[in-house]
Parts: structure tokens; sequence; C-alpha cells
């Protein structure tokens, strides 16, 4: 189960801002490390002392943390960052994150503030933008910044996309930016104008929808006007638009959070709280394009990524920040999950019979998967996986190596300790007087059983009883031949029963190294198996995943193109058009059959894998077994 988020009483600051320069506060990149449990993340933006940071404060059903001021000069800077339990979602974090306010006068660099509002738009999962009185030019002028997203951001990186990169990665503006981009909330404080067209009230949606109306026509006032409303209707499909009316007196509007709730206006009480209920109950997990939730490990891996690119000058890409997080994230997924292995399989004691190193094997194997499965991203070719399997049978065949040099070592001091009586009587010469081999053969026999009964002793018990056995055939021979009461035909027939016995526990040596062969081989089928399953499983989830999104992508521009078919905009509607063939292509790429035809192909592979892997080790076993067989 994943960890819940680390206690964090006040928000901290996670992008710093100085003078024109971001850089990324350690200690709250440690904390959004720590979050393994998928995230909601909630940014807003807009103005500078527009009442920011009193919003996100009630998202966190807190009265005070986010600073607040009652001056005109911007308490925020930078972005700052507060995870708290999500109120609504068991096992989910809430990501808050408020960020310094637009056109603070003080700055004097526009091109400062388009960094701050992409970098809240490429971390959150809902993005909130926070305006005064109404939506108006004004208020679209301070939005101009979404138009220059395309030039501030790639999803794809140009030089190693081939020579069509550019017009491709133009057609994925509109197209793929969405997959990226967060649903969009407009929240427009002390909102005092009547909601109706003519005679008829009219919805929050239905007013921001009428804003964003394009105009019919090419020049250029034309296409001034229709830019950013194009861009905010194309980029978030999803919109929604709350109206706030002002909370109270103008004398007091700056000290809110020092009021009680029953000094603020019921009506701004009630639409606040309608703004808090829609945002906890609608906004998605954090993903990837393709569904995966993020981690605060991975988010924090894009942020570095983006804003390392934004320092060196370039522009962030989106799907190489994705992949080298992807890389990263995968590689800790090995790590973790081989450290699960291997502390489950290094806590048993050894020597240990091979059937149960084989069921604790086949236990913390499937922990293992299970670890790895949780916290991989999309390893499109199981490369980290198969990774992990080859890292995971490494150990186990050290551990059967430990546990046969464990079992050797426990057989032959088991041994030793049997055979100090027969040391003793051998030291006294008590088998060198008539009769003498009659009692060194009872006490030998007296050896064997207390071995035989005696529990615990590995997988090496036949091979070293053995290798005793050939090693004490000279000193039974000397006495069998030293005893005078035993008559000629009596010693032939004592020593064809020492070599039978001795070929027989040669056999027996034989059979339990080719039992344990057999059964290592059948280790190899199961692991192969669960890895197969998981393999499957993972796949299935993902492509599933991947197609849920692309059917909210499609669904949301498929609305958005009849939209623009009803009002007139055929020009606007056909380039949406293309945008869509590109998703239904995507679409059918993700099929059901080729999902199948994916998998086949990985069954093949594995199975090919385990049969030469069968082979190789039946053959390399075997050969060393008849070796050291024949030595003896």
């Amino acid at each position: 189960m994943d960890a819940p988020v680390l206690p964090m009483p006040a928000p901290l600051c996670l992008v710093t801002n100085k003078d024109g320069v971001l850089a990324l506060n350690p200690a709250a990149l440690a904390v959004l490390q720590e979050v393994a449990q998928p995230m909601v993340v909630v940014a807003i933006a807009g103005p500078y002392r527009t009442g920011k940071s009193f919003l996100m404060n009630r998202l966190a059903q807190k009265r005070t943390g986010f600073p607040l001021g009652p001056t005109v000069q911007a308490e925020t800077k930078g972005i700052w960052m507060w995870c708290l339990q999500h109120p609504r979602q068991p096992g989910v974090t809430l990501v808050l994150l408020d960020t310094e306010g637009l056109g603070d006068p003080k700055k004097g660099d526009s091109h400062n503030d388009a960094w701050i509002f992409t970098l809240a738009l490429l971390l959150s999962s809902t993005l909130v933008y926070n305006s005064i009185d109404t939506i108006d030019q004004k208020a679209l002028d301070h939005l101009e910044l979404v138009t220059q997203l395309s030039e501030l951001i790639r999803v794809r990186d140009r030089d190693k996309d081939g020579n069509n990169s550019v017009e491709r990665e133009d057609e994925a503006e509109d197209c793929e930016f969405v997959g990226y981009f967060p649903s969009f909330v407009w929240v427009v404080r002390d909102f005092t104008l009547e909601l109706r067209v003519g005679e008829r009230p009219i919805s929050e949606d239905e007013y921001l929808e009428q804003v964003l109306e394009l105009k019919h026509g090419h020049g250029r006032k034309v296409q001034n006007y229709n830019r950013t409303r194009l861009c905010l209707r194309n980029y978030f499909p999803t919109r929604k638009c709350f109206m706030l009316p002002p909370p109270l007196g103008t004398e007091e509007c700056g000290r809110m959070e020092e009021l009680p709730e029953a000094a603020l206006a019921p009506r701004f009480l009630q639409r606040a709280a309608q703004f808090c209920n829609y945002v906890l109950s609608s906004t998605r997990l954090k993903t990837l394009p393709d569904g995966r939730a993020l981690t605060g490990r991975a988010l924090c891996m894009l942020l570095q990524s983006y804003v390392e690119a934004i320092n060196s000058g370039h522009l962030p890409c989106l799907e190489g920040a994705a992949a080298v997080m992807m890389a990263n994230e995968n590689a800790a997924a090995v790590a973790a999950a081989l450290e699960a292995y291997t502390r489950g399989m290094r806590g048993l004691s050894l020597p240990t019979e091979p059937a149960q190193l084989s069921a604790a094997h086949g236990e913390h194997l499937h922990e293992a998967l299970i670890v790895f499965q949780r916290r991989s991203f999309r390893d499109r070719d199981q490369e980290h996986q198969w990774r992990l399997m080859e890292q995971i049978s490494t150990e186990y065949s050290h551990l059967q190596e430990e546990n046969d040099e464990a079992s050797r070592q426990h057989c032959k001091a088991l041994l030793a300790e049997l055979a100090q009586a027969l040391h003793t009587s051998l030291a006294r010469g008590a088998y060198t007087q008539p009769g003498g081999y009659r009692a060194y053969e009872a006490e030998r026999q007296r050896l064997l059983e207390g071995y035989r009964q005696a529990e615990g002793k590995g997988p090496k018990a036949e091979e070293v009883l053995n290798e005793f056995l050939a090693e004490r055939r000279a000193e039974a021979e000397a006495v069998l031949k030293a005893d005078n009461a035993l008559s000629e035909a009596e010693k032939q027939l004592e020593d064809q029963k020492q070599q039978a016995q001795l070929l027989e526990q040669r056999q027996k040596a034989m059979a339990e190294r080719e039992r344990q062969l057999e059964a290592l081989l059948e280790d190899e089928r199961n692991s192969y198996a669960q890895n197969l399953q998981a393999l499957e499983a993972k796949m299935q989830a993902e492509a599933e995943s991947a197609q849920r999104e692309l059917e909210r992508a499609m669904e949301a521009k498929l609305r958005e193109q009849r939209e623009l078919l009803q009002r007139g905009f055929r020009e606007q509607a056909a380039l949406m058009e293309q945008e869509l063939a590109a998703l239904r292509r995507e679409s059918n790429n993700n099929s059901k059959q080729e999902l199948a035809a994916s998998i086949l192909d990985a069954v093949r592979a594995a199975c090919d894998l385990v049969s030469m892997v069968k082979v190789s080790k039946l053959a390399k076993l075997r050969g060393t077994a008849a070796k050291a067989t024949a030595r003896r």
C-alpha cells in the first residue's frame, strides 16, 4: 500500500523566481519526491492581487496557509506548493500550486510571466485562472500568453524526429497538447453583472462560451480577436466558469483570512464552496497522455527537466522530459523490485531444502513483479522487466550456490561428528584384531543411519555422503584385509558388498542431482510464466488507459467541432477534423487486435527464451555432474 503523504503544515516555495531566473527549492522537492501516491494537482494563475491564494486556502480547507496580503504588493513569488491528503479520494494526494501574479509591474518582464504560467499548466491536472470583475477584452489580454504556448514548448524533439518534424509539430500543437494540458476553470472575482442575454438568463458556463465565441472573417483585426479565444478553445476543450460576488466591504477586502466566516457575504461563501466542491470532485489525477498516473517522484523529474531547459535557453520538450522520467523511474522500479525479492529471500536460513527454496522464490518473485508494475512507466519493449527477471535469476542462482555450499559444509560437519566414534576405535586399534571388520561395519552402519535420520541437510546430502564413502574406501579395505577371522571367500564377498554400496550411493547422488535439475527448470518455467502473466496484465491495462485518454480527447474535440459547425466556422471545423483524424489513427494503432498481437509476440519471445534457457542449463549442469561423477 502506498504511504500517506507526509505532514506538511504549511506551503513551501517550489520554484523561485529571482531576477528572471527560475530555480528549484531542494526542501520542497524532497517533500514532493516522498509522495508515492497518485496525485491531483491544482494550480492557480491570474493577475496579481486578485485573491488567488485565498481560493487555494479554501481548497486546502484551511483559513491560512498560502500568504495573503492587504496591500497592492504581490505576496506570492514563483510557485508555492502544498501537499495534503485529498479530502475526498482515499489514497490520493492533493497538490496545490499557487503562482505569482501575472502583470506585476515590479517584474517588468512579461516573458517571465509566460514561463511561470507554462510551468503551472504543465504540472497541473486542473488549471484555475483567477481574474477580477468580468471577462472582457482586458481579461483576455492577460491570457494572451496562451497563444505563445506553441512557441514555448514542444511535444517532440525536432532534431530527432526526421525531416517532416516541423510540419508534424505544428499539427500536434492543437491535437497532442491536449494530452498534456489540464482541464481549465475560470474564476471571476467580484462579479456584479446580471447573467442574462436579453430576457433569457444564462449560466456561467454559457457566459464563458459567449465570451470565447469566434468572429467570422479573415482580416487582421478578426485574427487578433480570435487568436486567444481559438487557443483557449483548442487547448482546453474541458472548460468551467465560476462567478464569485464581492466577499465584503472594500475597506476589509485585504484581510479576509483574519475575519470570521460570519463576516463574509453568504453568497460569496456559497459560490466559493461550489467552486471547491467542483474542483475537489471533478479534477482527475495527474497523468501522462496515455493515462498513467504520476507520483511525486515522477513529477519532480519532469519539473527538473522543464526548468533546466528554460534556464538553458531551450524549449521544454514534453516527450523528451517524459522519456527521461520514465527511464529513470523504470530503472528505480527494477532496483526496488530486486531489493524486495532479495530482502525476502535473504531471510531464509541456509541450508534449506530445495522445495522450500523454490517456494520462497515463487512467492518473492510475485512480490517483486507487483513492486515493479506499480512503479514502472510504459516499459514499451519490456526492456526493464526482462532486466529485472535476469537479475532475479542471477540472484536466485547465487542463493542456490550459497545453499549448496551451506548444505555441503553442514553435511560434512555432521558426518565428522558422527564419525568420531569410528575414528576413536580406529586410533585404538580396535578393528585390527580378528572380527574387527564386523565391528567396523556395524559402527559404519550406525553412522549412516544417524546421518540419514538427521534433518535439514539441504540439497547436497547424498552427494556429500557419496564423497564420504568414497574417501573411506581404502580404510574399509585395510580393515577387511587385516581381519584374519574371515576367509578369502568371505573377504571377497564383503568387498563386493562395499562396491555395490558405493555404486548405489553414487546413483542416489546422481538421482538427487537430476531431481534438482528438473526442479530448477520448473522454477524457470514458473518464473517466466509469472513474468508473462504480469506483462500481459500490464500491457492490457496500459492499452486500455491510453484508449480511454484518446476517447476523452476525441470526445472533447468532437464537441468543439460540432459547436464550430453550428456557428458557421467551417474552416476551423475542417482544421479540427485533421486533428480528429490524427487521434483516430492513434486510436487504431492502440486497437485490441494490435494489443493481442504484441502480447502474442512477447509470449513467443519469452517461450523461445525459456526453451533456450532449459536446454543450455540442463546440458551444462548435467555435463558438470557427469564429469564430477567420473572423477570419483
